[in-house]
């Protein structure tokens, strides 16, 4: 209730003010300076240049979840795909019926996270309201209330795929690797988020992982230090670099379960323009590796 509240209180401020008005004002009350959308030189302002100025098309079959694996098998192979259950333009409870009793359900169209459920237990789940939801789910433009116009381009899809756990059973890290392309050099920033579905914690680490002094939306508690790297680390930046080659920015979103890396998405407005950093020399800091729309 509370976020159809919200999202009610944006669509409004949107028509009143258009989408562009709404964005300068909350840009304002959220990364608490003036921005400059002309000409951007900030990370958050390079974000929102993104949704206003780039043609949605070259890049709806990137975020879209089942489009995009096209892109990943042409560039690094299909091992890297998380295994894929079932693909459908609309859901029926009679599809769950062949399914594992654990798996993810999403769509195709969706964004921040909101459009995803995992299912750890199929018997103990209503699957006819699952179904009606994921289906409406299908009918919503995902990016029109956010200016992310790329989400509603490619035709929305239910994905039903395979539950990632490690061998002990638990969920693994989310490795969402910042790639800027500069012209000389490549800049990487690897955002860890851990233990999404309980004690949330976020840290940025750099190439040589080490804990950078700065994050991203610092409101979760702080990733240790000395985190447990995967072994195949390289081979994780590798996959990150091959990826995003063809960008100036874009965030590679990894998993790696016991040595094995699964591709998640790509993300190319991080948490839509609305993650503020720690500081604003911090967001003018990256967006100086953003070598883009200047």
């Amino acid at each position: 209730m509370k976020k159809k509240i919200k999202y009610r209180v944006r669509d409004f401020l949107r028509c009143i003010f258009s989408p562009l008005g709404y964005t300068w004002g909350r840009f304002i009350v959220t990364h608490k300076y003036i921005p400059n959308f002309k000409s951007p030189k900030s990370f958050s302002e390079k974000l929102i240049y993104r949704k206003f100025n780039v043609d949605p098309k070259l890049l709806s079959i990137l975020v879209d979840k089942y489009t995009v694996r096209r892109y990943v098998k042409e560039k690094i192979g299909d091992e890297y795909l998380i295994p894929l259950y079932l693909v459908t333009e609309y859901i029926n409870i009679s599809d769950f019926e062949k399914l594992p009793s654990e798996f993810v359900i999403k769509t195709s169209n969706g964004g921040g996270g909101e459009n995803v459920k995992l299912i750890e237990n199929k018997n103990t789940i209503d699957l006819n309201h699952l179904s009606e939801t994921f289906n409406q789910y299908l009918t919503i433009k995902a990016g029109h209330g956010v200016d992310e116009h790329f989400y509603d381009i490619e035709k929305p899809q239910v994905i039903i795929e395979k539950l990632m756990r490690h061998k002990d059973g638990s969920f693994p890290s989310d490795y969402k690797i910042h790639v800027f392309n500069k012209k000389n050099e490549t800049k990487i920033i690897i955002q860890i988020d851990e233990d999404r579905f309980g004690n949330h914690k976020r840290s940025l680490f750099d190439i040589n992982k080490q804990k950078l002094n700065f994050d991203i939306q610092p409101k979760y508690e702080s990733v240790k230090s000395d985190y447990d790297w995967p072994n195949n680390f390289d081979e994780m930046i590798y996959v990150a670099k091959k990826l995003s080659e063809d960008f100036k920015y874009v965030r590679v979103d990894l998993y790696n379960i016991d040595g094995s890396i699964y591709f998640g998405e790509l993300t190319f407005c991080h948490g839509s323009g609305w993650e503020p950093l720690s500081s604003k020399e911090t967001d003018f800091l990256l967006g100086s590796y953003w070598e883009e729309f200047e």
